[in-house]
């Protein structure tokens, strides 16, 4: 294998910047798998930094809940250093004992170093930090041992500290007693110390029988490859060392004691280079296969899966809102129409007022019987266009605030409908959608806005003058009181028409005025009228339709955004994957 740790360094730095970026548009559960994967390959290059004459190699104890690592801690060092109970899952962070502070190596752990004092004396660890207890001895100044939580304990926390330590150690011991030698949990962490030739001793506490240890010998041999050096040093050891019950009759042999753990301390070194080589190559690789399978898998299905959610958002641009607000116009229309002197001198007055007759002679039974009983008439009753007329126009806010709401729910059904984005909303009420949501008053807002200003040109047509009847009055204010034979007019009509007759007789000759305004002007005034009218009415339509479409466009807008972040970047999935493959090749592989 052609291992070069220069290119894997720098090719681990480039993946870890990557990964941080990425990181950035994961899942809650992936983001743990990346923090993990950040902490294990910057053990990685610390490793591959990591030099002899750097200091002294930093040993950490590994094992169980109540295997008594703290206790054999203070045993080994003669010293009451770290925090022992009765009560299981006591120590809470590590606790490094060391010749000074110096001894531990720069940035080791990838947490906060903090230096115990004596009152801190003895030490129970903190969560997310690194304690460090100063004691120079011989043992000290030769390594530094590291006390960590518990592997197999009720609190995840702990089994993450403990794992972090293993992935930073240059050695490990592991500790285990005769109720819990075959612990499942600890039988990875022999593997991976093989595997990563990590020099590696196994102390059985609390033994009170040969029988026992030797059980344990012969797991470890099933466990661990064959092969070790002479002086026991290396990865693959298989010898054990038995720390008996204080009160028990059993005595280990000599070269399994306490004291014969102790010498082997002083004699652990690092592996052969080429060992070592072997051991960081290994970690690399599986570096490399955990972030295919954990990170980049799961990254590029999120990405298919959000691009097809996009698509069925997209589909759902320019709604159409379904408003037309022609009913608060056709009030204005007749209104105008009825002002016009042109209406009141032709004959679709006189239609009107026909097509009122029967309603009210029907309507005259009950009035004559209200006025001769209660006496009041009612203007319903003599006006039957009355109510019709006063008749609410269509609450348009409410139509709008409902559409927008149906397009938000639409928005929701179509993020729950994703099994992926069902894990993102699982623990989270309201779902994590929720602010890329705008408010549906908005929606309302088009409609008081539009219709607001809808209603300040409805009042200003409302109370204006009809065109052809300045026209007749700009005709008329030649005339001596010609203005007030125009307002005479709501009253007699048919005042103006002799009173323009007989000024215009000069020019229309002989014609009927009256028949020339009825039925041919008059057919006039209704068209330019409405057609006015109508198409103000279009225009608000228009501007309602087009805001709603661009409310919603910047709805669905918001939704993608929010949704397009759930995932990294196709580009950024193929530069992850391209700097794995510079990786391999730092490896030796191919």
């Amino acid at each position: 294998m052609d291992f070069r740790p220069d290119k894997v360094e720098s090719g681990f730095a480039r993946l870890d910047d990557l990964v941080a970026a990425v990181a950035q548009h994961a899942s809650a559960a992936a983001r743990g798998a990346v923090e993990r994967w950040r902490s294990d390959a910057a053990a990685l290059r610390y490793h591959l930094r990591r030099r002899p004459h750097d200091g002294p190699p930093v040993l950490v104890l590994l094992g169980g809940t109540g295997t008594g690592k703290s206790t054999i801690l203070n045993r080994i060092l003669g010293q009451n250093i770290s925090a022992t109970s009765y009560r299981r899952t006591y120590t809470a962070g590590a606790v490094a004992v060391s010749a000074s502070n110096g001894s531990i190596p720069p940035g080791w752990l990838g947490i906060e170093l903090v230096t115990a004092s004596q009152s801190d004396l003895p030490a129970r660890g903190k969560v997310g930090a690194l304690l460090v207890v100063s004691l120079s001895i011989e043992l000290t100044r030769h390594l530094t041992l590291v006390d960590t939580p518990d592997l197999d304990g009720d609190t995840p926390a702990h089994h993450a500290e403990a794992d972090r330590a293993f992935r930073w150690a240059d050695a490990v011991l592991f500790l285990v007693t005769p109720e819990k030698y075959q612990m499942t949990e600890l039988l990875p962490y022999y593997r991976l110390a093989s595997r990563y030739a990590l020099p590696a001793l196994h102390v059985m506490n609390k033994c009170e029988q040969q029988a026992i240890a030797d059980d344990y010998s012969n797991l470890l041999r099933l466990q661990i490859p064959a092969g070790s050096d002479d002086d026991g040093v290396g990865a693959n050891d298989r010898r054990i060392f038995v720390i008996p019950r204080d009160d028990a009759g059993y005595e280990p042999p000599a070269e399994q004691n306490l004291h014969a753990l102790q010498e082997k301390l002083l004699k652990l070194g690092p592996m052969a280079p080429e060992i070592r080589a072997e051991g960081l190559g290994s970690r690399g690789a599986d570096l490399l296969g955990r972030l295919s399978d954990q990170i980049v898998a799961p990254l590029r299905e999120d990405r298919k899966e959000v691009d097809r959610l996009l698509l069925m958002l997209r589909g759902m641009e320019t709604p159409v809102p379904g408003v037309d607000v022609n009913p608060l116009t056709q009030q204005l229309q007749h209104r105008m129409q009825q002002r016009s002197v042109l209406y009141l001198m032709g004959p679709q007055r006189i239609l009107d007022r026909v097509r009122q007759a029967p309603s009210l002679l029907v309507r005259l039974p009950r009035v004559a019987w209200d006025y001769v009983m209660r006496g009041d008439v009612s203007a319903a009753a003599l006006n039957p266009n009355a109510q019709r007329e006063s008749r609410e126009p269509p609450d348009f806010r409410t139509i709008l605030t409902d559409q927008f709401a149906v397009l938000q729910s639409r928005l929701d059904d179509t993020l729950r409908s994703s099994a992926m984005l069902q894990r993102w909303a699982a623990d989270s009420n309201p779902p994590p959608w929720q602010p890329a949501l705008a408010d549906a008053s908005e929606a309302g807002k088009i409609a008081d806005e539009e219709l607001a200003e809808l209603k300040r040109w409805l009042e200003q047509r409302w109370n204006s003058t009809p065109r052809d009847t300045r026209v007749l009055e700009s005709l008329l204010k030649y005339l001596p009181g010609g203005k007030q034979i125009t307002r005479w007019t709501e009253a007699a009509p048919y005042l103006l028409v002799l009173t323009v007759a007989a000024a215009t007789h000069h020019l229309l000759g002989g014609a009927d005025l009256v028949v020339l305004g009825g039925w041919s002007l008059a057919t006039w005034l209704s068209e330019r009228v409405s057609n006015e009218v109508a198409a103000h009415t279009r225009q608000t339509n228009q501007k309602i339709t087009e805001r709603f479409a661009r409310l919603a466009h910047e709805q669905i807008d918001r939704v993608c955004r929010w949704l397009n972040d759930r995932a990294p970047s196709q580009t950024a999935i193929d530069q992850l994957e391209s700097a794995m493959e510079r990786a391999r090749e730092g490896l030796g592989e191919r």
